[in-house]
């Protein structure tokens, strides 16, 4: 079974090249999201998400909020960067969206 982790995110205003429209991050979403994960300080390596819990509400640019996501692709990868504390960057294509905290795995 694929691991998971809690996670604090704060998405980026449009105008800091955030979103450009609310994204849903909850279990009841109609498609799931999957972006990846940077680690900041890191060695650079994307790592896959997929988002599994969050708020029933779709979250808006310049939004903060907290959120479960599952390592799509462990045992494979190696997700030990994502420890309690680490810091990384969203991203979607390459393009980070958000920066985010670990809070719990």
């Amino acid at each position: 079974m694929a691991g998971l982790a809690e996670l604090y995110l704060e998405f980026l205003t449009t105008d800091r090249g955030g979103r450009r429209s609310p994204i849903s991050l909850s279990a009841n979403a109609i498609a799931p999201y999957r972006p990846r994960l940077r680690v900041i300080d890191g060695d650079q390596t994307m790592l896959g998400v997929e988002f599994v819990d969050g708020p029933d509400k779709p979250v808006n640019p310049g939004m903060k909020t907290h959120a479960t996501v599952r390592f799509l692709y462990e045992p494979e990868i190696c997700y030990d960067a994502l420890s309690v504390g680490a810091r990384f960057e969203l991203l979607e294509g390459s393009r980070p969206v958000a920066i985010g905290e670990v809070t719990r795995r």
